[in-house]
């Protein structure tokens, strides 16, 4: 009876260890370097991001940004998506996912996004794009300073 329970203790292991390693979702993300600067600060500026050989201007304000404070996100110069979609995640801590309405309207994008408080002195998060729930290769990191 022993032998049966460990072995198939074992298989079921191997089993889970398997089913991970198939369909660990995070597989396709970039790891990032926390630590390293930012290329814009959205805390300071408005930014401007390439994508597709397009200048794609990015506005989150009111400025330094705060948490538990509501923002108004624009997106200017991104070509209209059907079922474009937004995903704001941590890079530095997973504090879960914010997914907020994209409003197209006058030839750009608007979305009002609220960020968590988080115990570290600078949270950054990554807001990235999906198309039909698949990613459209256009994101942008960006910090939340305590």
């Amino acid at each position: 009876m022993k032998k049966f329970f460990f072995i198939f203790s074992f298989a079921f292991i191997l089993l889970g260890s398997y089913l991970y390693l198939k369909f660990d979702f995070n597989k396709d993300k970039k790891l990032t370097d926390t630590n390293a600067p930012l290329a814009c600060d959205l805390n300071v500026k408005d930014c401007i991001f390439n994508f597709k050989d397009k200048k794609i201007r990015i506005f989150l304000n009111p400025k330094p940004l705060q948490a538990m404070q509501e923002l108004d996100l624009k997106i200017e110069n991104l070509d209209f998506y059907e079922n474009l979609s937004l995903k704001i995640y941590g890079l530095n801590m997973f504090m879960g996912e914010i997914k907020p309405r994209l409003i197209y309207k006058n030839s750009h994008y608007e979305a009002k996004i609220l960020l968590s408080a988080c115990t570290l002195d600078t949270m950054r998060y990554r807001a990235q794009f999906f198309k039909d729930d698949k990613p459209l290769g256009f994101h942008f990191d960006f910090e939340l300073r305590r």
